[in-house]
């Protein structure tokens, strides 16, 4: 199977088959989430889509983009469309939030700057902690700057 996969990533890498490989993969961590937060069954749907959508937005921006910016503006569009989902639903929109934001958490980033760390590597490590704290701040400020544009009517 792994050598069926090479074939077909080789070249550019934005074939079809890489495009519905990465949806099956996004929808399938999103339902994971999704199950892991206990959401209804009848808001199930609108959780795994609005995950997929947190994927999807993510891995579009060029990766010369500051990871930064990039990460505020993905949590401002899935702040936006969970208080629009809530408004519709009449739901929390924390119901609908929270396993998306999850695609965002900057556990990577943490985890390699323990290790350099660890490795006694410190300008990785300022660095890996910088990139991790520069996430938590980019996720805050786009879903405060979300719930400032788009007020849910219903609070938890």
């Amino acid at each position: 199977m792994s050598g069926i996969s090479a074939t077909l990533f080789a070249g550019d890498g934005n074939t079809l088959f890489r495009w519905l490989e990465f949806g099956i993969i996004a929808f399938v961590s999103a339902a994971c989430f999704a199950i892991v937060f206990r959401t209804p069954k009848r808001y199930f749907i609108h959780t795994v889509v609005l995950g997929m959508i947190t994927c999807l937005a993510i891995h579009l921006f060029p990766k010369h983009v500051n990871i930064g910016f990039s990460t505020a503006t993905v949590a401002l569009l899935i702040g936006s469309l969970s208080h629009i989902i809530a408004r519709t639903t009449g739901q929390p929109a924390q119901g609908f939030l929270i396993p998306s934001v999850m695609f965002l958490v900057p556990g990577t980033y943490v985890y390699r700057a323990f290790s350099s760390a660890v490795a006694r590597d410190y300008n990785a490590t300022a660095e890996g902690l910088l990139a991790a704290v520069t996430i938590t701040l980019a996720i805050s400020f786009g879903l405060l700057l979300a719930n400032w544009l788009v007020p849910s009517r219903r609070t938890l």
